[in-house]
C-alpha cells in the first residue's frame, strides 16, 4: 500500500511544531485562562457585583451570562493580540513554537488570528457543552494531518512551527 501523497500546499522548508509542543502550549494557555477566570470570578463574587442565590451555587441570570461568556472572551483577548503581535502566546513561547501564515514566515494578521480563534471559539459559545468537544476535535486535527494543521489552522491559512534560536 502506497502512502498518501503530501498536498501540494505543504511547505517542506518549514520545521513544523511537534504534537507534544502544541499540546503543551495549549495546556499552559488553558491553565493561564483558568487562573484568570477564577480570579475574575472571585473578584466579582466577593465584591457583590455577582450574587450567588444559595449555597448550591445557582447564579442569577446576569451572573450566569457573565460567567458563561467570560471564558471565550478572556481566551480571545489573550490569544488574538499575542498571535498577531508575535505569533506566540505564553504557552507557545515556553514550548518554543509559533504561528505563521502559509505564505510567509510572519505572524498572522488580525483577520487570520480572529478567524483561527473563532473556529475554535464559536462552537463553545453557541453550544456550550457539546461545543467544547467540537472545539477539541477541531483543535487536535493536527495529529492526523500531514501538514500538522488543525482545522483552525487550515481555515486561517496558518502553520505552527518550531522557533529557531534567532526567531525569539
Amino acid at each position: 500500500m502506497e502512502p498518501i501523497p503530501e498536498p501540494s500546499e505543504n511547505r517542506i522548508d518549514l520545521d513544523l511544531a511537534k504534537p507534544g509542543a502544541r499540546l503543551g502550549a495549549r495546556a499552559i494557555d488553558t491553565l493561564i485562562g483558568i487562573g484568570a477566570y477564577v480570579t475574575i470570578s472571585l473578584i466579582l463574587v466577593t465584591s457583590g457585583d455577582i450574587e450567588i442565590v444559595d449555597e448550591e451555587a445557582f447564579y442569577t441570570g446576569t451572573a450566569r451570562n457573565v460567567l458563561s461568556w467570560m471564558p471565550p472572551l478572556l481566551w480571545g483577548l489573550y490569544e488574538v493580540p499575542l498571535t498577531v503581535s508575535r505569533g506566540q502566546t505564553l504557552g507557545k513561547i515556553i514550548t518554543k513554537i509559533k504561528v505563521i501564515t502559509v505564505d510567509a514566515d510572519e505572524p498572522p494578521q488580525m483577520r487570520q488570528a480572529l478567524f483561527r480563534w473563532g473556529v475554535l471559539a464559536v462552537p463553545t459559545i453557541l453550544i456550550p457543552t457539546l461545543g467544547l468537544f467540537i472545539a477539541f476535535a477541531v483543535g487536535i486535527w493536527f495529529l492526523f494531518d500531514s501538514n500538522r494543521q488543525g482545522l483552525h489552522d487550515k481555515a486561517a491559512s496558518t502553520y505552527v512551527i518550531k522557533v529557531m534560536p534567532d526567531d525569539s
